[in-house]
């Protein structure tokens, strides 16, 4: 993997204390739990607020922290650009300077966009990229491609900013740009944000998802138990979780075969062209995959 060092300034906790107000101070040794984790997955910076710096006193140790500061331009669409850069530039260019918004970014030229950026402010600028139209990951890798150094994001894209955890898959998986962080804790930092939230994420979502390892179709689990690289661009252990095989109507007998001995069933190969019928019959009148119980139930039906 290369070893570029790419910053992530990561401003979660600003955003929770915005959206929940003075209701966050009953969640502070959750916060700081949430800070050290944020940390040990690859977050560089934590942002704070001088407010929120008060509020969590004592910080956890041995983490890098910024105070959020003014030295932010927005802009909401990527055609303020050029004008930012004609009239602004010499003023920033000796300090740090955070871009917020080209939300729009996807619809344009990127690649000339950041390369403007560079070549007029220099790759040191704080580049913060919102998420109306779904695209912040992508442009924020894309300004990584084109040499940018730091980018602002949020755990789960919480508040319409990059998502955190995407930027470091991508970075990772994608761009093979070695990173510090410890993928494997992504559950529990997802865990410890869904119980401070009092929210869940989506199963699908990228990195985080808890179902984004279950599989069902059955050319699926035949290619994945051959060479799971084959539908899988990473091993699911490299982000703490494991494969996860559904059986439903869309399943194979070799599915049913592989979900038996995950579950350490004896079977007769015979019983398993009557039982998947039984699958198919139960999980659609369920509208969804079987349990695990719902398997064991089935094949001992067979067995009586």
């Amino acid at each position: 993997m290369e070893e570029r060092k790419i910053k992530i300034i990561d401003r979660t906790i600003i955003v929770l204390r915005e959206i929940f107000g003075d209701k966050l101070k009953e969640k502070i040794p959750k916060i700081r739990e949430l800070i050290k984790l944020l940390n040990m997955i690859g977050s560089d910076y934590i942002e704070i607020t001088q407010e929120l710096y008060e509020e969590l006193s004592p910080l956890p140790q041995n983490i890098k922290f910024i105070v959020s500061s003014n030295n932010i331009i927005k802009l909401e669409s990527a055609n303020e650009l050029s004008s930012f850069l004609i009239s602004e530039s010499s003023i920033y260019k000796k300090g740090n300077i955070r871009i917020i918004g080209l939300d729009d970014g996807i619809f344009y030229d990127y690649e000339k966009i950041f390369a403007a950026v560079i070549d007029t402010v220099g790759k040191n600028i704080e580049m913060c990229i919102r998420n109306k139209y779904k695209s912040s990951t992508a442009l924020t890798l894309e300004w990584i491609k084109a040499g940018g150094e730091k980018v602002v994001t949020t755990f789960a894209g919480i508040g319409g900013f990059t998502p955190l955890q995407e930027i470091l898959g991508g970075i990772s998986f994608l761009e093979k740009i070695k990173s510090r962080g410890d993928y494997r804790l992504f559950p529990e930092v997802l865990n410890i944000f869904e119980d401070i939230t009092e929210s869940k994420i989506r199963g699908n979502a990228p990195f985080i998802g808890k179902d984004i390892f279950n599989v069902e179709s059955g050319i699926h689990v035949n290619g994945i138990a051959k060479d799971s690289r084959t539908f899988e661009p990473y091993d699911p252990s490299e982000i703490g979780r494991k494969r996860n095989i559904i059986i439903g109507k869309h399943s194979s007998i070799n599915a049913l075969e592989i979900k038996l001995e995950e579950l350490n069933i004896k079977y007769e190969y015979d019983n398993l062209i009557i039982m998947l019928e039984d699958v198919r019959k139960l999980s659609t009148q369920k509208r969804g995959g079987l349990s695990d119980d719902d398997i064991k139930r089935l094949y001992k039906k067979l067995c009586i």
